[in-house]
């Protein structure tokens, strides 16, 4: 990686400098600190990437997102029929709290539900990720935070998503807040998709909801138990 005329080391003090997170912001996470003690706090206190995402009027009401949320190989189905865009991630869910995602090379990690207060979802996450072509090994916070609004009979969500990404070594770590630094777009880029792809799959369902359902049913992404709940609850 070119660094022109300044040296790797005067570029990483600025990043150190200036790559400064939020910390906690309007969340309670107590409940992960009492799980997964300092090593949940370093993440969430020093992370080397931290990212905010904010989705606005999504057209379900607050007991659809959950079930979306709570149920991952669901959503993931959706998503590869509505948002062929986004990588073709696959979900095993291992327990009732820990789903194994999986994409190629590109990412792999075990997400832990930590708490599922009303309007609420943490995730403690270990894995890896890859960003120009180097692989990360790290841990992440995945706070979700929605909320219902409704208008006369109309009804939406408004989320966001806050992320705190710790690598696991400390070279690895300043390494990627350095590209994070001076190559933002490389992260924000595949936030996006996730938040064009949220949107896709909500209006889809909200639209033609047994239109969602048929083609579910015919992927056979999805046990006919969470197919029955998806009718349910959209339909």
């Amino acid at each position: 990686m070119k660094t022109s005329r300044y040296s790797l080391p005067a570029i990483l003090g600025v990043a150190l400098v200036c790559m400064q997170a939020p910390v906690f912001g309007a969340v309670e996470i107590s409940t992960l600190l009492e799980k997964k003690g300092p090593t949940a706090k370093e993440i969430i206190t020093a992370p080397s990437i931290f990212r905010e995402a904010k989705l606005s009027r999504l057209p379900i009401s607050l007991s659809q997102i959950e079930f979306l949320i709570d149920h991952p190989r669901m959503a993931s189905a959706l998503a590869h029929l509505y948002a062929p865009f986004l990588d073709h991630y696959s979900v095993e869910v291992r327990s009732d709290q820990v789903t194994h995602i999986h994409d190629r090379e590109t990412l792999e990690g075990d997400a832990e539900l930590i708490d599922t207060s009303p309007g609420r979802r943490v995730y403690f996450i270990a894995g890896f990720f890859t960003i120009f072509k180097i692989r990360f090994y790290g841990h992440m916070v995945l706070v979700t935070v929605y909320s219902e609004q409704r208008e006369n009979a109309a009804f939406s969500v408004d989320a966001t998503t806050t992320a705190y990404i710790k690598i696991d070594s400390s070279f690895g770590g300043a390494f990627a807040r350095l590209a994070d630094y001076l190559f933002p777009k490389k992260v924000d880029e595949r936030i996006a998709r996730f938040l064009r792809a949220a949107e896709a799959i909500t209006v889809a369902v909200h639209k033609d909801p047994a239109g969602a359902y048929r083609k579910l049913g015919a992927s056979g992404e999805v046990s006919a138990e969470e197919l029955r709940e998806f009718g349910l609850t959209f339909m």
